[in-house]
């Protein structure tokens, strides 16, 4: 199923339950008529090792959602709140992409 992703807002220093988030991005996520909402949070760490390599954070987000998605997440039936595991954001400042089997589990 091919979905649309667009961001609809960046949020910086922003704490969710047990994660302070250094960025969430929220994205909304529409196939025809049918639109949702996906965010991705970056930890302090993950940001840090993404943007110190020079990488674009926002980037980073917006493929960890593509990845999901490509899985068969189906986003309208179950919301989507993703966060990038340290390893994951530091695989992706070396190489610009995550490894084929990210994300392995919704945090």
């Amino acid at each position: 199923m091919k979905f649309d992703i667009a961001l609809v807002s960046l949020n910086r220093d922003r704490a969710f339950a047990k994660y302070k988030a250094s960025a969430t991005y929220t994205f909304a996520v529409s196939h025809g008529r049918v639109k949702t909402y996906a965010e991705v949070v970056l930890t302090d760490r993950a940001l840090e090792i993404i943007e110190q390599k020079g990488k674009d954070a926002k980037a980073a987000a917006r493929r960890a959602l593509e990845r999901l998605l490509v899985t068969g997440w189906d986003p309208v039936e179950s919301p989507i709140f993703l966060q990038i595991p340290y390893r994951e954001a530091e695989y992706f400042s070396k190489f610009g992409d995550f490894l084929e089997k990210f994300p392995a589990k919704l945090e």
